[in-house]
């Protein structure tokens, strides 16, 4: 019984350790939110040193009339810390 009450109940919201950013579009100006769940969706690389990171890309899309593709590109450490982030069609405001 245990198994199908663990099963069934929800997980809460903040399920997971997100890195939050907020991004402006550079063609109309809409602020865009996005995150990255830094245990699940980074993928392990290596640099030419052998040395261990992981890397996300995400393409956000806001919800205005412009419809311009925003391409975010984070590497984070070993630890999950942020090394460094690109931006493609836009600017971070915050991260």
């Amino acid at each position: 019984m245990n198994f199908l009450k663990k099963l069934f109940t929800p997980r809460p919201a903040t399920w997971g350790t997100f890195h939050y950013f907020t991004v402006k579009c550079k063609r109309c100006g809409e602020l865009i939110e996005g995150r990255v769940n830094v245990n699940n969706e980074p993928s392990l690389e290596y640099d030419e040193k052998g040395r261990p990171y992981y890397i996300c890309r995400k393409v956000l899309i806001g919800s205005g009339h412009c419809f311009q593709q925003i391409e975010v590109v984070f590497k984070f450490n070993v630890d999950r810390g942020v090394i460094e982030q690109h931006i493609t069609g836009g600017e971070f405001v915050s991260s």
